[in-house]
């Protein structure tokens, strides 16, 4: 019997079996999924009433809440496709992102309408204005949301004759390098990558899950659909501020949340984190970028009854990928070789499929030690970029994306990332991962974040540079750290020739570090 994936399944399930029960927490605002679902059918009445028809792409800016949680059922469920855009990005690459994928609505934070040129806009018709935390009128005139929704049926009587194959929901690239590239996920993709984590059984529905990452971050995509499938609880976090973090998880019971490094990094250097009572907390995976040495310590040493543990995907892979979780038959092994493997980028996951390949399109031998680049495909890897068939050319080959990113891969089948492949450094024709560097550096107790790039080198062509932010009170100097490097084992030209301490690093949307712009300083 077929019977299509679709996206709504999810909630439809919630509803039917959990429907007593409270789904959604933001703020001082508790839903039921009865509720929750109620106010889907609402916005999807609402959406139809303003004309929206399937196809049409609905855009949205707002930070992690309830109402955008729920766009990404009600828009999907009539056949539309929602696009969250990164509020990070500029005004231009904004208007950009509404131009080139021919958005009908926008709903947006009356907070965030000064990122918004609207006289530069070519297709959006129709606008809906969410209220701000300022309460203040913003300089977008449109419909509000809550009027809306009170205006509208909360019975959905079509089905709209949905596929699996259909899309439904676009997303698009940071833009770290050109314009960003937009993709299309489909209801299958959606379906699919949203069952990933339940493989390795991380969510039922005791699972209180705090949204941390926003939920235009590939992170998060999945999270919405798989949490509400198994009846979880979604705890929304609007803004990444660690005493905010510590309450919601005091309060609520979270035992369960992603960030990127940097949050963590951040989260553990809260001066007033042992004041909470953070028991309830079970699980905490790291992803977005590699999880250096130093932060897998201090997440260890802060919440040691924790299962810590990294990932790895793209936006291009819908978030899926590889998973680091301890294969039970290594559970022997002694405590730093299972440290080593769980701060990995780890082993594929049941959804996709994994090579690591040289130049010539050849496995690598899965030694830990030669080095290739991640190539995948599967189910919830996208086709190609929205509207650029180069671009596609260039990543997706033979049937295999290319991720560009450089890593070995172990007897096990664990995956460790050295570096970007266009951020690799050759110094005297040596390569250097600056993962490598970076997690020698990290470890040292008075850095609290650090990037390493390549900088120019008359001799060597590329000398490794180290950026540093030190933990609060912490004093360092360049030739300490120089002297740490030797004392811990790296390479005497894997030593940054380039130390800088700075108050903080240049981050994109999504918490990575810009490496393009720290790059970009030294080689001007």
């Amino acid at each position: 019997m077929y019977v299509p994936l679709l996206a709504t399944d999810f909630l439809r399930h919630a509803v039917q079996q959990y429907g007593k029960k409270t789904g959604v927490v933001d703020g001082d605002k508790r839903f039921t999924y009865a509720q929750f679902g109620e106010r889907v059918h609402r916005l999807s009445n609402a959406l139809i009433d303003m004309g929206i028809k399937k196809g049409d792409r609905v855009a949205v800016l707002d930070t992690n809440s309830h109402r955008l949680l729920e766009l990404h059922f009600g828009v999907p469920q009539i056949g539309a496709i929602l696009l969250p855009i990164n509020i990070r990005l500029s005004p231009r690459e904004i208007t950009y992102v509404l131009n080139d994928s021919g958005a009908r609505c926008l709903v947006i934070n009356e907070d965030m309408t000064g990122l918004v040129e609207r006289d530069q806009l070519k297709s959006v018709e129709r606008y809906i204005i969410l209220e701000g935390d300022e309460q203040k009128p913003g300089s977008i005139p449109g419909e509000r949301y809550e009027p809306l929704l009170e205006g509208s049926s909360a019975i959905i009587e079509d089905d709209f004759g949905l596929d699996e194959q259909d899309p439904a929901e676009m997303f698009y690239t940071s833009g770290t390098s050109g314009n960003p590239k937009g993709m299309l996920l489909t209801h299958r993709t959606l379906w699919l990558a949203a069952t990933k984590d339940l493989f390795f059984g991380v969510a039922n529905d005791r699972t209180v899950y705090l949204q941390a990452i926003p939920l235009f971050h590939a992170n998060c995509w999945r999270k919405a659909h798989m949490i509400t499938a198994v009846g979880g609880r979604h705890v929304m976090l609007p803004q990444f501020r660690p005493a905010l973090i510590c309450e919601l998880i005091e309060r609520e019971k979270v035992n369960y949340m992603e960030m990127v490094p940097t949050m963590a990094d951040t989260l553990t250097q809260f001066g007033d984190l042992d004041k909470y009572d953070l028991s309830s907390l079970e699980r905490i995976v790291i992803g977005g970028a590699p999880l250096l040495e130093g932060t897998q310590n201090t997440l260890m040493e802060k919440f040691p009854w924790c299962v810590i543990h990294a990932g790895y995907g793209m936006s291009e892979t819908s978030s899926c990928g590889t998973t680091a979780h301890l294969k039970e038959h290594l559970r022997g092994l002694p405590d730093e070789q299972k440290k080593v493997l769980m701060r990995s980028q780890g082993y594929a996951d049941m959804l996709t499929r994994v090579r690591i390949v040289d130049g010539n399109g050849n496995d690598v031998k899965h030694d830990g030690i030669a080095m290739g680049e991640i190539i995948m495909r599967g189910n919830t890897v996208i086709d190609g970029y929205w509207g650029l068939p180069e671009e596609t050319k260039k990543t997706i080959i033979d049937g295999w994306l290319y991720s560009g990113d450089i890593a070995t891969m172990n007897e096990d089948g664990y995956i460790t990332i050295v570096d970007r492949k266009k951020d690799i450094i050759i110094s005297g024709g040596e390569n250097i991962g600056s993962v490598e560097v970076e997690n020698v550096i990290s470890s040292h107790p008075a850095v609290a974040e650090v990037a390493v790039v390549a900088a120019p080198h008359e001799k060597w062509g590329e000398t490794p540079a180290a950026f540093i932010v030190l933990a609060e009170n912490a004093r360092l100097t360049a030739d300490e750290l120089i002297a740490y490097c030797r004392e811990e084992g790296l390479s005497g030209f894997k030593i940054p020739r380039i130390i800088e301490f700075k108050a903080d690093l240049p981050k994109g949307g999504t918490g990575k570090v810009l490496k393009s712009e720290l790059k970009r300083s030294l080689w001007k």
